[in-house]
């Protein structure tokens, strides 16, 4: 319920694609629609966060949904 509300606050906001890295929760993500990508295809402006260059381990999966 939490992650939907998320999801259609974004859609309504204009979010076109969200993006997410986990340790843990890449099953539950894949299995709410969302896409386990390569780090290397995140955009630039996702890529260059503090999260994505060095609070997130590199064992960490990066996942995608488009919301349109």
């Amino acid at each position: 319920a939490v992650l939907a509300a998320i999801e259609a606050f974004a859609k309504r906001e204009g979010v076109e694609q969200l993006h997410l890295l986990t340790d843990s929760a890449a099953a539950f993500f894949t299995g709410q629609g969302y896409q386990a990508r390569d780090r290397s295809l995140a955009p630039a402006s996702i890529g260059a966060t503090a999260q994505f260059k060095t609070l997130c381990p590199a064992s960490a999966t990066y996942l995608s949904k488009r919301l349109v």
